[in-house]
């Protein structure tokens, strides 16, 4: 996989964290027995979602309480902020009601996108053993594209990349397989013969080192398999059923 595509992935996890850490800090706010912040708290989520544009959202000083709007440059002083707890307590429910709904719609997203991910897989392993490994190629592309964070496809679109002799391209697909599981033994001696074919001996002889330490019941598989790759192509085997 290229370093682009890696730093996405990361930039995307990143950016879910700031989410969450956001929404965290909102709803403290909403549940603070401190007025003026349950005010702020309250903004804040509307802010949040999307129910004042970010045009006309401007500040929230939390330190000195003040809060500016753009639209009609008022400075709410700290009377001004001292509200209800009715009303702090049904702003928290309303908004996390709205996080939950976003929550439900983000695990349903996910399920549609995991039964594509899975028919394409499908499509990907039926071109693989038919030799038609461009066209296992593009299926196992658009897999991805649906779930970025599977060893698995990685590792199956490495071996897909050895059939085309894309070598690098094989060796960044288990480098990020082995990101997501250190521990993928097919990934490790799909890198091991990446870096063979590519002419990479001392990085072949390091990736079977580490396979085995990471692996050491398996040792004598190991064996077999770096055995077999001096003599013929063992795709067959690694390919997921």
């Amino acid at each position: 996989m290229s370093s682009s595509n890696f730093e996405e992935l990361n930039e995307e996890f990143n950016n879910f964290m700031y989410k969450v850490n956001q929404v965290n800090n909102i709803v403290q706010k909403l549940a603070s027995s401190d007025k003026k912040l349950q005010e702020i708290g309250d903004l804040e989520a509307k802010q949040y979602l999307g129910e004042i544009d970010d045009d006309k959202y401007q500040k929230l000083d939390v330190d000195n309480c003040d809060i500016k709007i753009k639209s009609n440059r008022t400075v709410i002083n700290q009377k001004a902020l001292l509200r209800d707890e009715n009303s702090a307590t049904q702003s928290q429910e309303a908004f996390m009601e709205e996080v939950s709904k976003d929550a439900d719609r983000r695990y349903k997203d996910k399920l549609r996108r995991k039964e594509r991910m899975e028919t394409f897989k499908k499509q990907a392993t039926l071109a693989f053993r038919r030799g038609e490994y461009e066209r296992a190629l593009s299926c196992y592309n658009k897999a991805i594209e649906q779930i970025k964070d599977s060893c698995m496809l990685y590792s199956n679109r490495a071996l897909t990349y050895i059939n085309l002799k894309f070598y690098d391209k094989a060796i960044d697909d288990c480098e990020t397989a082995l990101r997501l599981n250190e521990n993928s033994l097919k990934a490790r001696l799909l890198l091991a013969k990446s870096h063979y074919l590519r002419g990479n001996f001392n990085d072949f002889e390091m990736a079977v080192r580490e396979a085995k330490k990471r692996n050491n019941e398996e040792t004598e598989v190991i064996d077999d398999f770096v055995k077999k790759l001096t003599i013929t192509n063992n795709d067959e085997e690694l390919n997921e059923k």
